[in-house]
């Protein structure tokens, strides 16, 4: 399983503009099949910090969200209105 932290600052003036994409991709994304989990977050010391919390099954499920038209067509309309982005890829600890 891969798990990604996608951080977004986006300013408040850019803030509406940054939901209604932000909206678009969360609805698409639920709809792969390798997507076992995709939200966006908002952090609750910071008004102007979003993440989006991914889980996905494997490397593939990954390349195809990536590879995706909307992906490809969402996600240079919501660079410019970041100030700041950051993407961590993150494992699973496992206790067992």
């Amino acid at each position: 399983m891969i798990v990604l932290i996608a951080k977004s600052v986006v300013a408040e003036k850019n803030q509406a503009a940054f939901l209604q994409l932000a909206k678009k991709m969360v609805e698409e994304t639920r709809k792969e099949p390798g997507c076992i989990f995709y939200d966006l977050v908002r952090d609750t010391n910071e008004a102007e910090v979003f993440y989006f919390v991914e889980k996905y099954v494997d490397q593939a499920a990954v390349d195809a969200h990536t590879g995706s038209d909307y992906f490809k067509a969402y996600v240079p309309q919501l660079q410019p209105l970041r100030k700041d982005s950051h993407l961590s890829r993150c494992e699973i600890v496992s206790f067992e």
